[in-house]
């Protein structure tokens, strides 16, 4: 299985495009993770059966997110299969390498440019590429 960590970028979109072509060749299995921080918040006190975010279209729904970007991605990539969508709260490097327990192959994009690794691979790039348990491919970004 091709775990690809996936947060809305256009990094994280063009691993997830490559993951997919990917699995076309090979028969791999693909899955999108999305991993987020919750924000504290304060919520009044609600009557059971209310949702306390039913009226806040900009409360963020990560699975929804994750569901929308991985349909747009697959639409551009010729005999893309389905993919697994789950999401994880906690912080993304931390969280995609512990998931890569049960990966082939942890897929993810970087921003490329700086001189430093955490610079031209970013933070969770970095990060994957130093704890992940199975190997890692880093797709570098789309040229314009």
């Amino acid at each position: 299985m091709m775990l690809v960590g996936v947060d809305g970028s256009p990094a994280s979109r063009e691993a997830l495009r490559w993951a997919l072509a990917q699995s076309v060749k090979t028969g791999e299995t693909v899955e999108a993770t999305m991993a987020w921080l919750r924000e504290p918040e304060f919520l009044a006190a609600a009557s059971m059966g209310v949702h306390p975010h039913a009226d806040k279209p900009g409360h963020r729904h990560p699975a929804r997110e994750l569901h929308t970007i991985v349909e747009e991605v697959r639409a551009s990539v010729p005999g893309a299969p389905p993919v697994s969508e789950v999401t994880i709260i906690g912080e993304a490097g931390t969280a995609l390498a512990q998931a890569s327990r049960q990966a082939d192959l942890l897929v993810v994009g970087t921003h490329g440019h700086g001189r430093f690794t955490e610079l031209v691979l970013g933070s969770v790039a970095a990060d994957c590429l130093r704890h992940a348990t199975c190997p890692v491919v880093v797709v570098p970004p789309a040229r314009t």
